[in-house]
């Protein structure tokens, strides 16, 4: 089913944004433990939630996706991922040795079901309009 809006209630958001939770939580326990000095201040990192930006970015992949090419579709669905992450938790995050490998974790955690995979298509059909 396409959708014409992004919003925190769409499943394939809603599984991005709960793995990217559960990645960072991890990062920002080891971190937590590797740091002896409790009086260090961590680096915070923000978030920028203007759904009309993330959704313009996401429209602008989608125009340019191929999508009768699986590695253009893979390319896009990373990016998409990317740009989701950075949404949510602030461009900061972009140097986090963490992120890539959290990109490629779950893009693996969608090519596992094909419901995922199906979604991600109609999120880009609907955008496309």
């Amino acid at each position: 089913m396409a959708t014409n809006r992004i919003s925190p209630s769409s499943p394939l958001f809603e599984t991005l944004w709960a793995l990217a939770r559960e990645g960072t939580h991890d990062v920002q326990s080891n971190a937590q433990a590797t740091q002896p000095d409790p009086g260090d201040r961590k680096k915070t990192v923000s978030a920028k939630h203007d759904v009309q930006v993330l959704r313009q970015r996401l429209s602008d992949l989608a125009a340019g996706a191929d999508f009768t090419d699986a590695q253009s579709m893979l390319r896009a669905r990373d990016y998409a991922m990317r740009e989701i992450l950075l949404w949510e938790f602030g461009s900061e995050f972009r140097t986090d040795s963490q992120f890539l490998p959290m990109v490629e974790a779950i893009g693996k955690t969608l090519d596992a079901d094909p419901v995922f995979q199906q979604q991600f298509m109609d999120l880009m059909t609907g955008l496309r309009k």
